[in-house]
């Protein structure tokens, strides 16, 4: 796979949810960008001595788009860019979910936070080939979390607050009701590592395939610094959550 390196230059700026921005660059990124895969993005801010990963939220020519919540030194750096200024951009990196893989099958996606970016996409590439629409829901802490313009045909959950047409309490309680009408669909997940893991126990103890992508610092995006390993199901070696992942089969890692 070919991989670009270079100066990405920010287009344009827009808030979609409270401290969520999308961030639209000026890079030609050399290969389709695939549900899952990331970008190491340096900001220019001396607090920022390693670049970050960011899942890739689309792509449109030499135009690339992120998803960014503000929760630390490098997302808030990025997310209080003005356009014209740059950034360090190396991408596309990483596994990613395998549309053809699930095409045909019922699915169940779970999202939370940023995590919505890989579902996001999958959930596109699934409807652009024809395949059946996924049962895919989001969870959230209030509505003013929830980015909404990314969301047409998505179940939203809330912990408080819920408005008229959402689901109140944590997103895995869609889950549950969903893998009881669906008795033969498949879990695709990605968000916060406590939802990830409550979503997975709940596929497996149902007997299901499920496929995580997985959210961890990373270093170096390469597979070299080794900051972002799990280990293997059978223990036998830590596998890199930037190089081999970060997508997985549950059924490849001891995450549960």
């Amino acid at each position: 796979m070919q991989r670009t390196l270079a100066e990405a230059t920010l287009l344009e700026r827009r808030r979609v949810a409270r401290d969520t921005w999308v961030l639209d660059f000026e890079f030609p990124l050399r290969e389709k960008v695939r549900p899952g895969q990331f970008a190491m993005v340096l900001p220019r801010d001396p607090g920022c001595l390693l670049p970050r990963p960011f899942s890739i939220l689309d792509q449109d020519g030499p135009r690339m788009s992120l998803l960014v919540k503000e929760v630390g030194i490098g997302s808030r750096a990025l997310s209080r860019m003005e356009a014209g200024e740059s950034v360090q951009a190396f991408g596309p990196l990483g596994s990613w979910f395998d549309p053809e893989r699930l095409a045909g099958r019922e699915l169940i996606m779970v999202a939370g936070g940023v995590g919505l970016v890989p579902l996001h996409r999958l959930r596109r590439e699934l409807l652009d080939s024809g395949g059946q629409a996924p049962r895919a829901l989001f969870g959230a802490r209030s509505p003013e979390d929830l980015p909404r313009e990314l969301l047409e045909g998505w179940e939203q959950w809330v912990e408080e607050g819920a408005e008229p047409g959402m689901g109140e309490g944590l997103v895995t309680r869609g889950l549950e009701a969903a893998l009881e009408e669906l008795p033969d669909a498949v879990v695709a997940c990605c968000g916060p590592t406590p939802m990830m893991k409550a979503a997975a126990r709940m596929a497996r103890a149902c007997g299901r395939a499920c496929w995580l992508c997985l959210e961890e610092q990373m270093g170096c995006g390469a597979g070299v610094c080794r900051a972002c390993v799990v280990p293997a199901a059978d223990q036998s070696r830590m596998r890199t959550v930037c190089k081999e992942g970060p997508v997985f089969d549950l059924d490849e890692i001891d995450y549960v």
